[in-house]
């Protein structure tokens, strides 16, 4: 028998990281086993975020806008539970509710609605709740923890962490006794490419980063280890939208060092994303904090070998033989890059295709599924 759950994320944009597409994935696991809606309150006419909501395979629900604004949740909040209630008459009536993110009073109001309705909901913090997120306006999540986010974790029938070390962090914080499931994130397989659509071919090999431009990334590290190696026959890609004064920066400071072979590209999405992973030959997140790191198993199922760090949950590499697994600094990633472009091509296809079984075999949808059907019959059990 299928039941339906109600994802809430408050920001459905591709340009925001890998939470969106979690969410699809997330949902499209569920085919045959449970039926996913959507509630989200930002809906940008980019064609990634149409993309995005194109392919949710359920009914997508965008609220205002203003929603994700404190007195835009303020206002949501005092007059929610009505509001949904009128959603409930209309048939969407969810078994239970997955909220995505935390700190967000568009998520708090589902959280209320939801415990005043005796719907389950379950919480997955998406990193927000790691050590080097904690750090960022640590007085205000410090207040919000204490005053409403506290009582909302206390109340979840389930906690959804991605990783082994992310349910470490956050049992450490001592929050709560909802239990915590351990279901890492879905990966898609590459997209089916059109010969006319393959990247050209290039006499120097790329080092690929993509993802958000955020001083979490380690972007910093990449572009300072990459100035002093300076390798000939490489060339660096560094891909994603980010806040544009710290992209304007990093810009700039690769122009005032005349930091060779590096270039910036936007977001991108569909085809254009797929070329950039192909025109890859080793892939690099050098980030401080993440509680999964979903482009390390986007790359890796692509036959792509990975260098990241510590602030990954991704010491599996190392195991497997697919990528680098160092420290966050400037040295290690430095080593990190030294290693990779002083491999030759045959041993990096070879590293990829390790990494391509591993993901293939547990990160794939088919993987994950059992995961999630086991949180979601626990948490309608916990009713």
């Amino acid at each position: 028998m299928t039941f339906k759950v109600a994802n809430i994320i408050n920001t459905f944009n591709s340009k925001s990281g890998g939470p969106p597409r979690t969410v699809s994935l997330i949902a499209e696991a569920g085919t045959g086993y449970w039926k996913a809606d959507l509630f989200t309150t930002e809906y940008r006419e980019p064609a990634a975020d149409t993309l995005l909501v194109k392919e949710f395979p359920g009914h997508v629900n965008v609220l205002p806008s203003g929603a994700h604004t404190v007195l835009g949740g303020i206002a949501m909040m005092a007059g929610f539970s009505r509001a949904y209630r009128s959603q409930l008459t209309e048939g969407i009536s969810p078994d239970l509710v997955h909220l995505h993110g935390m700190w967000n009073p568009f998520l708090a109001a589902f959280a209320a609605t939801a415990k005043a309705h005796r719907i389950p909901y379950i919480v997955a913090p998406h990193g927000m709740l790691e050590p080097w997120s904690l750090k960022v306006r640590a007085v205000r999540k410090s207040l919000a923890l204490k005053f409403y986010q506290g009582e909302i974790l206390a109340h979840a029938a389930a906690i959804h962490a991605t990783s082994e070390m992310e349910a470490d962090n956050i049992r450490r914080l001592g929050i709560g006794s909802a239990p915590i499931f351990v279901v890492p994130n879905a990966v898609s397989e590459s997209l089916d490419m059109r010969p006319e659509d393959m990247p050209a071919t290039s006499p120097k090999k790329t080092l690929l980063f993509l993802s958000r431009i955020h001083e979490k990334k380690g972007i910093d590290l990449l572009i300072q280890a990459w100035n002093e190696i300076r390798p000939t026959d490489w060339s660096l890609l560094i891909v994603g939208s980010g806040e544009p004064n710290y992209v304007e920066r990093l810009r700039k400071y690769c122009i005032s060092n005349h930091v060779p072979d590096v270039e910036f590209r936007s977001h991108l999405e569909g085809v254009a994303r797929e070329v950039a992973f192909r025109q890859a030959s080793v892939f690099i997140l050098p980030t401080y904090s993440e509680n999964f790191g979903n482009v390390v198993a986007e790359a890796l199922i692509r036959g792509v070998p990975v260098i990241t760090t510590t602030g990954t949950p991704w010491r599996e590499i190392i195991d497997k033989q697919c990528g680098w697994y160092v420290n966050p600094t400037v040295a290690e990633v430095k080593g990190a890059i030294l290693n990779a472009v002083n491999t030759d091509s045959l041993t990096l296809r070879q590293m990829g295709e390790r990494g391509r079984v591993h993901v293939k075999a547990n990160y794939t949808l088919p993987a994950v599924r059992a995961g999630l059907l086991n949180m979601y019959r626990s948490a309608l059990n916990s009713v």
